[in-house]
């Protein structure tokens, strides 16, 4: 007999188990029942399971988030932990999660589901699209030794005060689509996940940097690693209000040339690293299409999305092979003021499927450029300059792993 279903407490060991096979990790068993649950662990109940016969064949973590979208804070789904056994493989069973979480956050209120994949045709499958670059980096430190802003830097250690990197991070993601709140969980959980690290035994450094009049405008987490016989300064995250704050925050990396050789970040592509030091030929990058989402509504997306600065129209036809809600034609009439969508009869001026509209939604890449994607879920028809002003890119960035 087959369930699929929301995971307890009881069900938590065998779902780690999965992970432990699926992700190559290493786990004593034999004291599982002496150890305590870490309270920052994710609840159980956070993550789906495919049962047969009462024992657990896959599962997946289902997250609920605040995510930024076009200036509003919107539900998100973040997918992540996806596993199988290997004698359970082949059988359908993450499919079959799919097939009933999706529908769920559809009722919910669950507006946009984000992933970090494996492999990005496997989850094209349910819907899901790349939305996300990141840019990855390498700068020697020597490099950057003429970034010099007056200010401070403060470390900040497991059990300090947050609310300055709280105040600093909700100004960085206002205006990033996927940007993700740490305020959304209550008991300040985010941010005592985001600071446990000892620095000391982790090699996990975390600095609050403030200028010359004491304003807290920028943070900086990075490891401490060595890798390939080099030194280097791996960022993990680095958030800012202004330019001030970047340069501020990067000032970290020029001071400690002696100790590291390398900087590197795997940053956000609205950013030019190019702009970071004199000559751009020593900064090595690689952009690197990562996260993948989908839109979970698609009747609440168009209506929430950015709109050209003057009135107008035009009409969508969607197809979701997924959600069957949200498959149809959609009139969108945009003003200044708002967007209001309504299903209609009218002929299409743009038909696509769930797949691209996810990334034209969000901002990743605009109409001109998904027409020349050799994916073929999308065909214009007319009111194509009004298509081209709807549909831009905006600056995106996925900042949480999950």
């Amino acid at each position: 007999m087959t369930e699929i279903r929301r995971l307890t407490a009881q069900d938590s060991t065998q779902f780690r188990k999965i992970h432990t096979v699926v992700y190559n990790q290493r786990r004593d068993y034999s004291k599982e029942e002496n150890q305590k649950t870490d309270p920052l662990d994710n609840p159980a109940d956070w993550a789906w399971g495919v049962f047969e016969n009462g024992k657990l064949l896959a599962g997946m973590n289902e997250i609920d988030f605040l995510m930024r979208f076009d200036g509003h804070s919107v539900k998100m789904s973040g997918i992540g932990g996806v596993g199988t056994l290997p004698e359970a493989r082949k059988g359908g069973h993450i499919r079959r999660i799919f097939e009933k979480l999706l529908p769920q956050a559809y009722e919910k209120g669950v507006i946009f589901s984000n992933l970090t994949p494996f492999s990005h045709d496997f989850y094209r499958k349910f819907g899901y699209e790349i939305a996300c670059a990141r840019n990855n980096i390498s700068i020697s430190t020597g490099d950057l030794s003429d970034i010099k802003y007056p200010g401070q830097f403060i470390h900040i250690l497991p059990g300090d005060d947050t609310s300055l990197l709280a105040q600093i991070h909700s100004a960085y993601i206002s205006n990033i689509n996927h940007g993700i709140h740490r305020d959304y969980w209550p008991d300040n959980r985010a941010w005592k996940r985001f600071t446990r690290e000892d620095p000391y035994s982790s090699g996990y450094y975390l600095y609050l940097w403030k200028d010359e009049n004491g304003v807290a405008r920028s943070y900086i987490k990075y490891q401490d690693m060595f890798e390939d016989g080099d030194h280097n300064m791996n960022v993990i995250e680095l958030a800012f209000i202004d330019k001030k704050g970047l340069y501020g925050a990067l000032g970290i990396a020029g001071g400690l040339s002696a100790q590291f050789e390398n900087f590197k970040w795997l940053m956000p592509t609205f950013i030019d690293p190019s702009d970071f030091i004199g000559d751009a030929w020593s900064v090595e990058q690689e952009i690197r299409s990562r996260d993948m989402t989908r839109v979970v509504n698609v009747k609440a997306a168009l209506e929430l999305m950015r709109r050209p600065c003057c009135e107008g129209e035009y009409v969508i036809e969607v197809e979701d092979e997924n959600i069957s809600a949200n498959s149809g034609k959609y009139l969108v009439e945009f003003g200044e003021q708002d967007s209001k969508v309504s299903l209609t009869k009218k002929d299409a001026d743009i038909t696509c499927d769930i797949l691209t509209l996810s990334q034209l939604v969000t901002g990743y890449r605009s109409l001109e450029n998904a027409l020349y994607s050799r994916q073929e879920g999308l065909e214009i028809h007319g009111n194509t300059e009004t298509l081209k002003s709807v549909f831009t890119l905006r600056p995106q960035h996925v900042t949480e792993y999950f």
